[in-house]
Order: structure tokens, then C-alpha cells, then sequence
């Protein structure tokens, strides 16, 4: 019995240690309540409307605040939802004209070289690296990001996986 317990405790602190290193399912306290659920689920708005540089950049970007405005106020007029409390928040920082500090939540180390651009144009889908965010309240880091993870998918798609592909 207590040989069964031992073994149990190791497993679920292992688990544990290897969650918290790979940041699965980590979540950041955003300012505002961001629902992609609401905007790329249930109202089938594209991740390219809001990340538009992810097709030309080597980041998404995180969107400004103006184009949450040119729904919710356009023309300066609040329209969509601008009774709730988290589009109330939107308005306050499109008012004061101060971008709106969201927590990157997708975090590679500096060594490695991720051209967003480049998986776009070979026709990855959003969800195959960030996970069903469609689908979520809250958005949370779906995939490890380490290396044996972008290996395996490179290896999966008959991509190159030598060194210098990510790191240079």
C-alpha cells in the first residue's frame, strides 16, 4: 500500500515538474478578458482580421487597440457589447490612447528564429501550434514549443530539421 502511494506521489510530481517546464497549459492574467471563444469561435472572425502581420512577419503581433475599436466604436460610437465591463476596459484604453498591455502567452527563447510568416505560407493552421483557441475563454499555451515538438511536426511535413533552420 504505501510502495502504491510512493509511486503515485513520484508520478503526479513528475507530471507536475514536466508541465511546468513544457508551460502547458499556463495562463496569464491578461487586463482585459479577451474571449477568443466569442470572436473566433462563435462569431467565425479569421486569426489573420486581428494578427495581421502573421502572414509578413516573423511575429503575429498582438492587435492594437483600434481594431478592437473599429468594431466595438465605430466611428467613436460604441456599438457592439459596450455595455460589458471587459469592453468598457477596451474603451478606456482606445480613449486614452494607450495600447492595451497583453501578456504574451506563446514565448520562444531568443536563440531561436520562428518566421511566422513562413509556417502561414506553407499552410499551417493557427491551431496546429496555438491549439483550439477558437474554442476557449481564456487563451492558453496548447504545445510545449520546445524543440523535440517542432522536430517532430518538421519530420512530420518532410520539413528540413538541420540546425540552422531555427537557429542562426
Amino acid at each position: 500500500m504505501r510502495f502504491k502511494r510512493a509511486v503515485r506521489a513520484v508520478v503526479v510530481a513528475t507530471l507536475a515538474s514536466i508541465l511546468a517546464a513544457c508551460g502547458g497549459g499556463e495562463q496569464a492574467q491578461q487586463p482585459i478578458a479577451f474571449p477568443h471563444k466569442i470572436h473566433a469561435g462563435d462569431n467565425h472572425i479569421p486569426c489573420m482580421y486581428c494578427h495581421s502581420s502573421a502572414d509578413k512577419s516573423i511575429d503575429a503581433g498582438i492587435p492594437a487597440v483600434s481594431v478592437c475599436a473599429g468594431c466595438h466604436f465605430p466611428g467613436g460610437v460604441p456599438l457592439i457589447a459596450a455595455d460589458k465591463p471587459e469592453v468598457q476596459k477596451v474603451l478606456s484604453y482606445w480613449r486614452a490612447g494607450e495600447p492595451i498591455p497583453w501578456v504574451r502567452i506563446h514565448r520562444l527563447p531568443d536563440y531561436v528564429h520562428f518566421p511566422h510568416m513562413m509556417h502561414i505560407h506553407a499552410g499551417l493552421q493557427c491551431q496546429e501550434c496555438h491549439g483550439p483557441v477558437q474554442d476557449e475563454m481564456q487563451v492558453t499555451q496548447f504545445a510545449s514549443l520546445r524543440m523535440g515538438w517542432c522536430i517532430s511536426c518538421h519530420r512530420k511535413k518532410d520539413v528540413r530539421t538541420d540546425c540552422f533552420v531555427c537557429h542562426h
